[in-house]
């Protein structure tokens, strides 16, 4: 499946280059500029399927490394940036994908 990041290589090239219009600039010229985009850029993460920069990661890896904790351990850093989705399940909270949820289990699916 080809995955479209399109609406983030808009918001890079509009921060980083002041182009709002990418279709009005020359294919060659785009793909020059999206690739001297920073490591921690919307596309590149979106593509990387991370949320953080390599100098974060490393400093996890350090953290990590100083408590003796592994990756697989449930309070590893590491793993915490990687695996969102496992860390939010571990943990003794709930995660809402919108205030309408919330709003539902905080009164009971009662209106108001």
């Amino acid at each position: 499946m080809v995955t479209n990041y399109h609406d983030e290589l808009v918001c890079d090239m509009a921060e980083t280059y002041g182009i709002f219009d990418i279709k009005r600039v020359p294919v060659r010229l785009l793909a020059t500029l999206a690739v001297g985009l920073r490591d921690n850029s919307r596309v590149k993460q979106a593509k990387s399927k991370t949320t953080i920069d390599d100098n974060t990661m490393m400093l996890a890896y350090i953290v990590d490394l100083l408590r003796g904790v592994g990756f697989d351990d449930e309070k590893s850093l590491r793993r915490f940036y990687l695996k969102p989705e496992e860390s939010q399940k571990q943990n003794d909270y709930d995660v809402y994908s919108s205030p309408e949820e919330f709003m539902a289990r905080r009164y009971g699916d009662k209106k108001g």
